[in-house]
């Protein structure tokens, strides 16, 4: 161990004596300054040609992500309100729709009782023709069966009286004319 601790300070020994002598790791003032000088050059060029463009670009694309951003929220701002227009319009459609379908349905009830009372009264109606007819039929064979009975009877009293004969006699021409007589027809 002792013996790696005196290497060490043979070269830093030497390493003195290599700075007086202006060996490469001395440095030197002058270099000093020029680096400094050179360095503080080189970063005034490439403030002035490469900084501010490099600054300049990176503002124009922060802003023109700044703006795609604002566009995005405001797309985004107006998606919604469609889509709000849009829920809207769908449950305006679904209660017109409803409206109309209830509206429907009442004219259907309404139609139905309307067609209903119409064939009721037209039924009536027909049934009135028809006992009105029936009526007038009666009417019509009454009327007959009396002219009818009526000939029946003056030509039984015709024969009655021309004859002048007994109730024997009468009672046999009276039958006889029943069962001769044949009544007109009813019209």
């Amino acid at each position: 161990m002792f013996a790696y601790a005196e290497t060490i300070e043979v070269d830093a020994q030497e390493g003195h004596a290599g700075a007086a002598q202006g060996g490469l790791m001395s440095p030197d003032s002058t270099i000093a300054v020029l680096s400094y000088v050179t360095f503080f050059i080189l970063l005034a060029i490439l403030y002035k040609f490469a900084w501010k463009p490099i600054l300049a670009v990176l503002e124009a694309r922060e802003n023109t992500i700044r703006q795609s951003l604002d566009d995005a929220k405001k797309a985004k701002e107006e998606l919604q309100k469609v889509q709000e227009a849009s829920r809207q319009m769908i449950k305006e459609a679904d209660e017109q729709a409803k409206i109309i379908v209830e509206r429907s349905r009442k004219a259907a009830v309404e139609a139905a009782k309307v067609i209903e009372h119409q064939a009721k009264e037209e039924a009536q109606i027909m049934l009135t023709n028809a006992n009105q007819e029936i009526k007038k039929i009666i009417e019509k064979a009454q009327i007959t069966l009396r002219q009818e009975s009526v000939h029946w009877a003056v030509g039984l009293a015709q024969k009655i009286l021309k004859e002048n004969l007994d109730e024997s006699k009468q009672q046999k021409l009276i039958d006889q004319f029943i069962k001769d007589w044949k009544p007109e027809s009813i019209q």
